[in-house]
């Protein structure tokens, strides 16, 4: 489904807020967003700019999944297909109007007071290095009428086509696309093999996607993206990035990141900026529920009888998983816990629990971990691979690990049986 299709689609079923009155893209918005989290919002008036903003639209995964045309129970299946099974892309013309690079006639938010700057949060970067095509997120600051200094995360792809590009001396072709489809988003967070282009899974969950040819390098973008900028990451100039606050709700390191220049503004008739609050809902679902798939991948891999998996609001929807298992063996948790952290290596914490406990309920989760773990049924890991993100860990990931097995035993003496049950109302009553 189109952003503005989504939208209207959210205003057609109340879900919607709209604000009338005017708002600064300088912290309020943010500010707002933040008040509003789980709520879609439009602001129709912003300071300084001829676009409306929208956000927090796909800040519950039931608005995610209800923009995809499936219900949330589906979501695991649908992505792993569309992972499996790339969608058609086809080009045709796309209906832009073409503006010269001036970044000010855009609503980009400062979100928080120890920022940098205003900052591109839900922007989709295309690029392209010969026969080679990525698409993924990346944060933009502006610094400038047409440049932004963009956060490129090491040894991923877009990172490793810089590279390449700057040893030749070379720019590197990009468009970054805000407004996008919901599969569009999807796909620009999930984890590929390196060399597959990302766009098909996009493809496959919105059953097709159409692009155009950008009128200012070799790139491609899909014909319905609002606001699309043209441009180049340069090989011989970077500079600081950051304060900038990232998925804990923290701030991330300050870097010296890669300068991006924009060539070209391209904008549909009526164009809503798209604007994402870091740290918030719509940040956290968006970046972590694509690696639920990958988790469940690597459980059944593992030959575990899989039944859900949540990654926590508490674990910022990135460092904390919670499983539940139909459980054959003792040894079932054990092997769940180490498939989850191949699955996802960034999980900081784990917990198996039974298959009636709702993952999603931080209630019955808890209740399963006090009720059922015991000393011995836990893994605790130093030293080892985790994410940059945990404020704990070391600037390039490596931490702690601990992960809990709250499931109940398999075999239990007679005496203390009931003692395992969780009791229920009369059925019928």
């Amino acid at each position: 489904m189109r952003f503005r299709d989504s939208l209207s689609l959210l205003d057609r079923e109340g879900k919607l807020t709209r604000v009338r009155e005017p708002v600064d893209p300088r912290y309020e918005i943010a500010s707002r967003l933040r008040r509003l989290e789980g709520t879609p919002v439009l602001f129709e008036n912003v300071v300084g700019s001829d676009l409306p903003v929208a956000g927090n639209l796909l800040s519950r995964m039931d608005l995610l999944c209800e923009s995809l045309g499936f219900g949330p129970e589906e979501w695991i299946p649908r992505l792993s297909e569309a992972m499996a099974h790339p969608g058609p892309v086809s080009e045709t013309e796309g209906a832009f109007e073409y503006l010269e690079p001036d970044l000010d006639r855009l609503p980009i938010l400062t979100h928080y007071p120890k920022d940098q700057g205003p900052y591109v949060t839900s922007g989709v970067v295309f690029a392209r290095r010969g026969d080679v095509r990525n698409l993924s997120f990346h944060r933009l600051c502006r610094i400038g009428r047409d440049r932004f200094v963009g956060r490129l995360v090491e040894k991923r792809d877009l990172h490793t086509m810089y590279l390449d590009a700057r040893e030749h001396g070379e720019d590197l072709s990009v468009s970054v696309a805000i407004g996008n489809r919901s599969g569009v988003l999807v796909a620009g967070a999930t984890s590929v093999a390196r060399g597959e282009y990302e766009l098909g899974i996009a493809a496959a969950l919105e059953h097709g996607i159409e692009v155009c040819r950008a009128r200012s390098n070799p790139t491609s973008y899909p014909i319905d993206s609002e606001v699309v900028l043209e441009g180049r990451i340069l090989h011989d100039e970077t500079t600081r990035e950051g304060p900038f606050v990232d998925l804990t709700n923290t701030y991330d390191a300050v870097r010296d990141q890669p300068v991006i220049v924009v060539d070209r503004i391209a904008r549909r008739k009526g164009a809503v900026y798209h604007a994402l609050l870091p740290g918030g809902n719509e940040h956290r679902l968006l970046m972590g529920a694509p690696r639920t798939p990958t988790i469940d991948r690597s459980l059944r891999a593992a030959g575990i009888d899989v039944v859900q998996i949540h990654l926590t609001e508490g674990g910022s929807g990135w460092l904390d998983a919670v499983v539940s298992i139909r459980k054959h063996r003792e040894s079932d948790p054990r092997t769940a816990i180490e498939a989850a952290i191949r699955g996802h290596r960034s999980l900081k914490k784990i917990t198996i629990v039974d298959a009636d406990v709702d993952v999603t309920d931080p209630h019955e989760v808890n209740y399963a971990l006090t009720m059922y773990w015991e000393a011995g049924k836990e893994l605790v890991l130093s030293d080892t691979k985790g994410s940059s993100l945990d404020p704990m860990a070391t600037p390039d990931g490596t931490g702690s690990k601990i992960a809990f097995d709250a499931t109940r035993p398999l075999s239990v003496a007679p005496e203390r049986r009931l003692k395992m049950q969780r009791a229920e109302p009369a059925p019928g009553v």
